[in-house]
């Protein structure tokens, strides 16, 4: 009977605790401070790539856009299939390349014939300004599963 009565106690107090309320107002909040968004890499703006699988087919996409000293970028893509312990395989004949002699490249390839399994894409980017110097950024994109 006493640890009922512990009980009913200790959960009236957990209620009128949680009853409690703390007020905010709006004004007492400090102005937010729009800032530029500054990109994490030297050279490169926007780095992105993205895959979609549907019947079998992955659709591999990369994008990239330089800063305007930007000469060349080149583009490497890789589809990769998950072994298993963090581990994963290049997929046979899924690489693929291209350079661009801008500050832009969007490269969009396809490999059909997936058998079942958890799959990413890599992109990998090399960016040469126009002092010579490069920056190599490395992706993936999210993983998507072939049933």
């Amino acid at each position: 009977m006493q640890i009922k009565k512990i009980m009913a106690l200790v959960l009236s107090s957990v209620i009128i605790c949680l009853s409690l309320s703390t007020q905010v107002y709006a004004e007492d909040l400090s102005p937010i401070i729009e800032e530029e968004i500054i990109s994490p890499y030297e050279y490169a703006q926007i780095v992105y790539n993205s895959l979609n699988i549907s019947s079998g087919t992955a659709e591999c996409v990369s994008n990239c856009i330089g800063y305007s000293n930007v000469v060349q970028i080149t583009v490497t893509q890789t589809l990769q299939k998950f072994w298993g312990l963090w581990v994963w395989n290049d997929v046979d004949t899924a690489s693929w390349s291209d350079t661009s002699m801008s500050n832009g490249i969007d490269l969009s390839t396809h490999k059909s014939g997936l058998s079942s399994g958890t799959y990413r894409l890599k992109s990998v980017f090399e960016l040469t300004a126009s002092n010579g110097k490069t920056e190599t950024i490395t992706i993936y994109s999210s993983e998507k599963t072939k049933n």
